[in-house]
């Protein structure tokens, strides 16, 4: 018996100083973030690109889920502020697919530190996302994974399974001198274009389920603890900003038909930033809405540009602030 138990910790020693190095050895941020490639039409690998490669400022940031990845024209709201300023004013689209705000918070670590954007615009919907982003281990740096055991994060380990895997992907790829490949979209801008129009019957199925939703909600304790997780990061989100002198706003893009005039957590994100929404006009017209949850291209010119002017007022608040 001693000596299998002896043959045992002879196999387990090795592999577990081989975890301790791979999770203390820093990988590459432009191979974390082109190991989830074909995931969300690539846009990792352009976020990485926007943030490290591309010269161009960010002085504008939108940073949510495919509800900015389909609402807001990048190109267009920069033309349009560009129109109008003695100087020039550079947008990006960082909308990623799915909600989490963990992986929110670790790409804005890069474009926070790389791009210093003076605003910073964070997409809400109407409830705040219960779990962690699936991508979330792979762009993670080895302190933030071990740090997102928060409660209550459902995923915490298989996040650190993941994070694991990417790091020993990595090690293979240095071992057999593999070469990174360059992003499909290398321009300056995220925004995912569609031309498409939301089906009737799907749109009004969207209805119903939230009105059921509406009508059975969850007991408040529950609520609380599934909402904990995001709410943590959120507020490390806005935290982060403002050590960078970055301005931030939350801006209400709900599904098609929630009927939600505000969030849920309303209070919530009024204690830690301004909360911007949509009229109406915009939300109620059903050739602005590709499908039931995004906009398509209608949707989102309209949506950016009822943005630019709040976006203007906010750059006049920032220049009075420096001149004073």
């Amino acid at each position: 018996m001693k000596k299998f138990v002896r043959n045992i910790a002879v196999f387990l020693v090795p592999v577990f100083i081989g975890i301790i190095l791979l999770f203390t050895v820093p990988v590459n941020k432009k191979f974390s973030y082109q190991f989830v490639k074909g995931e969300c039409s690539n846009i990792a690998s352009w976020i990485y690109y926007r943030a490290f490669e591309n010269p161009k400022s960010i002085d504008i940031a939108f940073s949510g889920a495919s509800h900015f990845a389909c609402g807001i024209m990048d190109e267009l709201i920069e033309n349009e502020l560009n129109s109008n300023s003695d100087y020039p004013i550079t947008v990006a689209n960082l909308g990623y697919c799915r909600g989490g705000r963990d992986v929110q918070y670790v790409m804005l670590k890069d474009i926070l530190k790389h791009k210093k954007p003076k605003i910073l615009f964070i997409e809400i919907a109407e409830d705040e996302p219960r779990k962690s982003h699936p991508v979330f281990p792979f762009l993670a740096e080895s302190n933030d994974l071990f740090g997102s055991f928060v409660f209550f994060n459902q995923r915490y380990f298989k996040s650190l399974w993941n994070g694991l895997i990417v790091r020993f992907e990595f090690f293979k790829f240095k071992l057999m001198r593999e070469t990174y490949f360059t992003p499909d979209n290398t321009s300056n801008f995220g925004y995912l274009h569609s031309d498409q129009l939301a089906n009737p019957d799907e749109m009004e199925s969207n209805k119903r389920a939230w009105q059921n939703k509406l009508n059975r909600p969850k007991p408040e304790l529950i609520k609380t603890i599934e909402r904990n997780y995001s709410k943590h990061y959120l507020t490390k989100i806005v935290q982060l900003a403002n050590q960078h002198n970055c301005r931030v706003l939350f801006f209400y893009l709900p599904e098609s038909g929630s009927n939600l005039k505000e969030p849920l957590n309303m209070m919530f994100y009024e204690t830690l930033a301004p909360v911007i929404s949509l009229p109406d006009t915009i939300i109620n017209n059903p050739a602005n809405w590709k499908d039931p949850m995004h906009f398509n291209d209608t949707g989102a010119k309209k949506t950016s540009q009822f943005i630019v002017p709040v976006i203007e007022k906010e750059l006049l608040k920032i220049d009075n602030v420096v001149k004073n």
